[in-house]
């Protein structure tokens, strides 16, 4: 088969998935939008944590379904194209695009706690500087990116248990719970909180969207992903206690941990969670996003929805390096509009959520459409059950999704309910170039988990 997909190499393994994931979804949502999320909902964040984790555990069970029972390169729009249609597949991929403004996201927050380190240091060039060097890290190879990210992901959670060691001997834990200080904003702002910390507690998805590239990724995706989310859920619920049970709510609200992180820590290691745990969670995120973003557009190139030359992958590093350099300029415009932060996280977040209703609807055509393939998944629900986990993720994508549109400047909303809107007219009329291609094609250039020899090691 000569598709692009087939030229990416199959060399991530079960520690390098986790790698991925566990940088991908511990980042800015933790280090920038903890204290967002304090101001809207007080003392309540810690049960935001929660909730946020439990919404997503719901949430993630149809796509974990699929990439389980089917694995394959970019998986979401995949999904979307041949378990409903090709052209809601790339309405879908419409949808994706945009949201990735979110990619300045990171970056600027990586350049903020970086001036807090070093006063002086501008906004603006820090943040283009850590964005283009983890792009170039990612051109020369996913492998190259997970090792890197292997490595932070290390020393990340090294600094975030320090924090945790000698904060929460000094929380105090009768306040945690006052509930004099839970939901200021009510209902709408403990639940726009919700919304906003699937920043933080989501993200461990995007490794299907490397089924391509992986080993045995029957058996390692559902284990990364949940297991990541789980983990990582109860890691944050434990660091929004220490951020709420050591400093009045007035100095730890639309803040980030460096002021709780002072208090408790003595100098040293308040410059190595500076560094090792904020700087490096912020980056293995962004590292980790420019390693899956350009998945699926490889494949929306191949059905000729997009130019085929776009979606070249490099013979030398097997890495698609004009998409990832279109994704690169996606961050960079926000960085050098000086776009704020919440706005960005709300416009990307809001966008990304309601796309992700698509694959959610599309799961309910997998036994249908694919019975003897679902059969032998190692990962399924019975029917009745699989369309109630449906009904409620396409509710809870629903309401988060709304609540962050709906909190945006007008003229942004608008602007995006515009782009949406605009993006179904133009995949009404649109015409690709080339037939999509069908389950056993997908399935010659990704084998099923069952076929991959048992010896596959965890590395």
């Amino acid at each position: 088969m000569g598709s692009q997909e087939a030229k990416l190499k199959k060399v991530l393994g079960l520690g390098d998935l986790m790698g991925i994931a566990v940088g991908q979804v511990i980042g800015v949502g933790i280090m920038a939008l903890m204290g967002v999320a304090i101001g809207m909902t007080g003392k309540a964040v810690v049960l935001a944590f929660v909730v946020s984790s439990v919404f997503t555990c719901i949430t993630i069970i149809p796509l974990t379904i699929m990439a389980t029972t089917m694995p394959t390169t970019g998986a979401q729009y995949r999904y979307s194209s041949l378990l409903l249609s090709p052209k809601i597949g790339f309405f879908w991929m419409l949808l994706f695009i945009f949201s990735k403004v979110t990619i300045a996201v990171y970056a600027i927050s990586f350049a903020q706690y970086l001036q807090g380190l070093v006063p002086g240091i501008p906004i603006m060039p820090a943040a283009f500087v850590i964005l283009t060097v983890l792009y170039i890290t990612n051109m020369i190879g996913v492998k190259t990116a997970a090792v890197v990210e292997k490595i932070m992901v290390l020393v990340l959670l090294l600094a975030l248990g320090i924090f945790l060691a000698y904060g929460l001997p000094a929380t105090n834990f009768a306040e945690v719970f006052n509930p004099k200080d839970m939901f200021p904003s009510g209902f709408i702002g403990f639940f726009t909180a919700v919304g906003l910390l699937a920043f933080a507690t989501g993200g461990a998805t995007s490794i299907a969207e490397l089924g391509g590239e992986m080993k045995n990724p029957g058996r390692d995706i559902p284990i990364t992903i949940f297991g990541t989310t789980l983990g990582v859920g109860v890691l944050y619920a434990l660091m929004a206690i220490v951020a709420v049970g050591i400093l009045p709510i007035a100095d730890v609200a639309n803040k980030p941990l460096t002021d709780v992180a002072r208090t408790i820590l003595p100098g040293p290691l308040f410059l190595f969670f500076i560094i090792g745990g904020a700087l490096f969670a912020l980056a293995t995120t962004l590292n980790a996003l420019l390693t899956w973003v350009t998945k699926g557009m490889i494949i929306a190139c191949e059905d000729g929805w997009l130019p085929k030359s776009l979606g070249v992958v490099n013979k030398k590093y097997g890495t698609p390096h004009r998409l990832l350099t279109l994704f690169y300029i996606i961050g960079v415009i926000p960085i050098l509009g000086g776009v704020s932060l919440d706005t960005i996280s709300k416009l990307g977040l809001g966008v990304l959520l309601f796309a992700a209703i698509i694959p959610v609807i599309a799961v309910t055509q997998l036994p249908k459409k694919y019975p003897e393939l679902y059969a032998k998944s190692k990962f399924k629900l019975p029917p009745k059950v699989l369309m109630a986990v449906v009904v409620v993720s396409i509710l809870l994508l629903a309401f988060q999704s709304t609540l962050m549109i709906m909190t945006l400047p007008v003229k942004i909303m608008l602007g995006a309910i515009l782009y949406m809107i605009a993006a179904g007219i133009y995949v009404t009329f649109a015409k690709r170039k080339n037939p999509v291609l069908e389950m056993e094609e997908v399935l010659a250039v990704v084998p099923l988990a069952a076929e991959v020899e048992e010896s596959t090691t965890f590395n």
